[in-house]
């Protein structure tokens, strides 16, 4: 797991670059895998293109939903995406579909619970 935190970072970092340019893909797109595409969904996240992130990350959850790792990671960083933009309850009814759906995949799954607990706790008040 931290072989592929480290990987995806340096992939990250690469991506994006030092300005806030509209990142883009590095290989063609039909050539790209689904952690090619989180990845590059991650980078337009960190670039502050918020709709192309959530488009991004739908489409992995889309066209590779045997590779259930990815998926999963999608599926919590397209929650993230809406809880950072500010949409709690869209955010809620996604962290929920991490749980749901991808119940074996650890990592997106605590963090999910977290999220879900924190959006919880945060609307009471």
């Amino acid at each position: 797991m931290k072989k592929f935190f480290i990987v995806g970072i340096v992939l990250l970092l690469f991506a994006v670059g030092c300005g806030t340019e509209k990142p883009v893909l590095r290989k063609p797109f039909n050539k790209c895998t689904a952690r090619d595409l989180l990845e590059y969904g991650r980078a337009l996240f960190n670039a502050e293109y918020y709709k192309d992130a959530i488009k991004q990350y739908r489409y992995v959850i889309g066209k590779f939903p045997n590779n259930k790792v990815e998926c999963a990671w999608a599926q919590y960083e397209l929650a993230y995406t809406y809880y950072y933009k500010g949409e709690d309850k869209i955010a809620l009814r996604e962290f929920k579909k991490v749980v749901k759906l991808y119940p074996d995949i650890r990592g997106p799954v605590v963090l999910a619970n977290k999220m879900i607990e924190k959006i919880t706790i945060s609307s009471m008040n």
